[in-house]
């Protein structure tokens, strides 16, 4: 009985994980940086909410320098999407 279950759980348990978005899919470096624009821009948004990303996306212009290059340093934005869609005055370091 259990051998036939175990499969069936791990199926549910693998969507589940791909569905339902996690707090943890954001740095402890985004998390820092960012705090005080989350708050300040989107603070009615879940760190797991879908519309945290388009919030923050929206806020990009406004967003602080700090936060800014914590999100391009961890790969969360890219530097073209800061510096041209944004406006952000950034320094490219290779």
């Amino acid at each position: 009985m259990i051998g036939r279950l175990l499969p069936a759980f791990v199926f549910v348990a693998a969507s589940l994980a791909m569905i339902v978005p996690s707090s943890a899919q954001y740095s402890e470096a985004v998390k820092g940086a960012c705090k005080n624009d989350y708050k300040r821009y989107c603070g009615v948004y879940g760190l797991g909410d879908p519309g945290l990303r388009k919030c923050m996306d929206k806020a990009g212009p406004s967003l602080s320098n700090r936060c800014v290059v914590t999100l391009v340093n961890t790969g969360e934005v890219s530097f073209q999407r800061a510096t041209q869609r944004w406006g952000h005055n950034l320094q490219k370091v290779d």
